[in-house]
């Protein structure tokens, strides 16, 4: 009886990834630092509010403005509310604005600028003049503007964030789309039948994503702070009112 030699199966993308994700983390101390930090924010968004000390609506007159002591780790507010209650619960919502912000605006801004790089003519022009309208007001001031006009709202806010956003990932896209236009890949995929619409859906993407993902990276340290002044009043927006409290005194 002959026994059929078992083939060794490759190693699943994730099982693949996991070792690669380990070596950078270990090999480099900012890396691990850095990657420690977000887990640590996105712990405290995901579990942080089932786990502070105090609600962070609930004040105490008798403890008002009180210094940072072992009950209160960052102090009170002038309402006698935990100020590190409300820091824990205020992440959720930040890291929510963030995120959703930085993916909206890498969905609609990649697109515009992979479109406009690869296709060139009346959609290069047409993705131009849009981001130079963009950029010819003050970003913020624009992004209050748009959340004044349709409302104080999360959504709004996330979306005036992706629109004030929109131009520095679009000319990103375009620039690196317009580099790999005529490289080989693309016309390898030429003459393999692929159409235009295809290439720049699915070769050009990956090509690029690597500089994308930093543009992303930077675009979310700051997104979480674009609208001290215009949040919702709730305990979310504590981090924010706390720094106004502070300038103001």
């Amino acid at each position: 009886m002959s026994v059929v030699p078992t083939q060794n199966r490759p190693p699943s993308a994730l099982a693949a990834t996991l070792p690669h994700v380990r070596y950078v983390i270990v090999s480099d101390p900012v890396t691990a630092f850095a990657f420690g930090l977000l887990s640590l924010l996105t712990f405290a968004a995901v579990f942080g509010p089932a786990l502070v000390p105090y609600d962070s609506l609930t004040g105490d007159t008798i403890a008002t403005l009180q210094a940072p002591s072992f009950l209160h780790l960052f102090g009170t507010d002038q309402l006698g509310r935990d100020i590190f209650s409300r820091v824990v619960v205020a992440t959720r919502l930040d890291l929510i604005i963030s995120v959703s912000s930085v993916a909206l605006v890498f969905a609609f801004g990649a697109l515009a600028g992979i479109a406009a790089g690869f296709f060139g003519g009346w959609i290069d022009r047409a993705v131009g003049r849009i981001a130079d309208t963009i950029m010819a007001f003050p970003l913020f001031v624009l992004a209050r503007g748009i959340v004044a006009a349709l409302g104080n709202t999360v959504t709004n806010i996330v979306i005036a964030t992706a629109i004030i956003n929109f131009p520095l990932y679009a000319r990103v896209a375009r620039a690196e789309s317009s580099v790999r236009r005529e490289a080989g890949f693309v016309m390898a995929a030429r003459l393999s039948g692929n159409s235009d619409l295809r290439i720049a859906l699915t070769s050009i993407p990956p090509s690029i994503l690597p500089i994308m993902m930093v543009q992303m990276s930077l675009t979310m340290g700051y997104a979480r702070s674009s609208f001290p002044a215009s949040r919702p009043m709730t305990p979310m927006s504590a981090k924010c009112a706390m720094c106004a409290d502070a300038i103001s005194q």
